[in-house]
C-alpha cells in the first residue's frame, strides 16, 4: 500500500509497543543500497538482509521498545479478500526481483534467532494483521504506546493519541498531516480520505482528478462520504460532476480500503515481550559472519549479549564486486544511512 509523508525528528518514548511492517521495510532495504553487495563467503546476495538488520538493530538501540512484533504479507497480491471483491486490486504489480525472496527468508531466519515472533496471515494484508493487533494491545492495555514502524497511508486509520506511525530511515514520526500532506485531517476521516483519494499503486479507483489536498477540503466542510454526496448539489463544477460519475467507485474503494481488524490468528501477547534473552546469540553471530557483517555482529552482541564481540581473527571479506567493479554500494536518497554504513 501507498506511502508518505514527512517524518519529525523523534526522541525515545519510553516503554512502547513497536510493530514493524515488514515487507515495507524489505522493499526499502532491498531498493536503498544499490551496488551488487554480497557475501564473500557464500556468494548470495546481501544488500536487502543488510538494510533490513540496520534499521531494526538501529531502532532497537535507540527506541528501546518493550514489545516488538514483525508482521508480513503470508499472501501475494491476488490472494486476498481485496481481490475477490475488486479483481484488479494490485493486479498491475510486476514481480519482484529475483533476489528479493532469497534475502526475505534470511532476515526471517535472523528475526527466529532473535526470538522476534513473525506474524504472516494467508488470504489478509499485513496492514489487516497489523490493525488487528493494535485493536487488540488497545483492548487488553489501554495506557500502551503503540509504534507502527511503516510510512503506509492506509495505517493512517489506526492513528490516535497512543498510536502513531514511525518512519525509521528519517528517525521520526508522522503524523496525519504530514502523512496526507494537508491540513486538518482527523483519524476518523481517514478512510474516507482514502476512498476519494483512489490508490494508483493498488489500483483504488477512487474519484479521477482527485487527490489528498482535494479530498481534505472536501471532508473539511462535509464531514464523510455520506455528508459530501448529501450535499452534492452544492458542489459545482468538474469537481461535482467527477463525484457524482464516481459515486459506486467511491463505495468500493471504502471497501478496499478500511482495514480488517478482527482478523483470526492465535498470538500470545507474552510472546511479543522483547526479550534479548530468547535469542540464539551463537547461531545469529554466526550468520552475520558469514554473511560479512562485522559492524553488525558488534551491534547483536550490546543487544542480545550485554557487551561488544570481538573481531574474527581470521580476514574479514569483502563484499564481492559488482560487475562494473565497485565494492562500495551506491544508496538513493531514502536508503543514504544504509549506504554509509555498509561493510566495505
Amino acid at each position: 500500500m501507498a506511502e508518505s509523508g514527512t517524518a519529525q525528528p523523534s526522541v525515545a518514548i519510553g516503554p512502547h509497543a513497536a510493530i514493524i511492517d515488514g515487507h515495507a521495510q524489505f522493499f526499502r532495504a532491498y531498493y536503498a543500497i544499490r551496488g551488487g553487495l554480497s557475501s564473500q563467503i557464500t556468494g548470495e546476495p546481501t544488500n536487502l538482509v543488510f538494510g533490513f538488520l540496520s534499521m531494526l538493530f538501529s531502532y532497537i538501540r535507540s527506541q528501546k521498545p518493550t514489545e516488538l512484533v514483525v508482521v508480513i504479507d503470508a499472501a501475494g497480491d491476488k490472494e486476498t479478500f481485496r481481490s475477490e471483491i475488486y479483481p484488479e486490486y494490485k493486479a498491475h504489480r510486476d514481480p519482484a526481483p529475483e533476489d528479493f525472496h532469497p534475502q526475505v527468508e534470511r532476515c526471517l531466519e535472523a528475526l527466529r534467532l532473535m526470538g522476534i515472533p513473525v506474524l504472516g496471515i494467508e488470504g489478509v494484508e499485513a496492514d489487516d494483521v497489523i490493525a488487528t493487533l493494535v485493536d487488540r494491545l488497545r483492548k487488553s492495555h489501554p495506557e500502551m504506546r503503540i509504534r507502527m514502524v511503516s510510512r503506509d497511508k492506509d495505517l493512517g486509520q489506526l492513528v490516535d493519541a497512543r498510536t502513531t506511525l514511525f518512519d525509521a530511515q528519517k528517525n521520526g514520526d508522522i503524523g496525519l498531516e504530514q502523512l496526507f500532506d494537508s491540513k486538518g485531517v482527523r483519524p476518523e476521516q481517514v478512510i474516507d480520505l482514502l476512498a476519494l483519494m483512489g490508490d494508483s499503486a493498488d489500483n483504488v479507483p477512487g474519484v479521477p482528478g482527485g487527490g489528498p489536498k482535494t479530498a481534505a477540503s472536501l471532508l473539511a466542510e462535509y464531514g464523510s462520504i455520506d455528508g459530501i454526496y448529501r450535499h452534492l448539489d452544492a458542489i459545482k463544477g468538474k469537481k461535482g460532476e467527477a463525484l457524482a460519475q464516481s459515486r459506486e467507485l467511491v463505495a468500493l474503494s471504502r471497501r478496499l480500503v478500511e482495514l480488517k481488524r478482527d482478523c483470526d490468528f492465535p498470538f500470545d501477547e507474552r510472546d511479543a515481550r522483547f526479550e534479548p534473552g530468547r535469542c540464539d546469540l551463537p547461531k545469529l553471530l554466526e550468520m552475520l559472519r558469514v554473511l560479512g557483517f562485522h559492524r553488525l555482529r558488534g551491534e547483536a552482541q550490546e543487544i542480545f549479549g550485554g557487551g561488544a564481540v570481538a573481531e574474527p581473527t581470521e580476514p574479514k571479506e569483502k563484499p564481492a564486486r559488482s560487475a562494473a567493479g565497485r565494492a562500495r554500494p551506491k544508496a538513493d536518497a531514502a536508503g543514504s544511512q544504509f549506504a554509509s554504513d555498509a561493510p566495505a
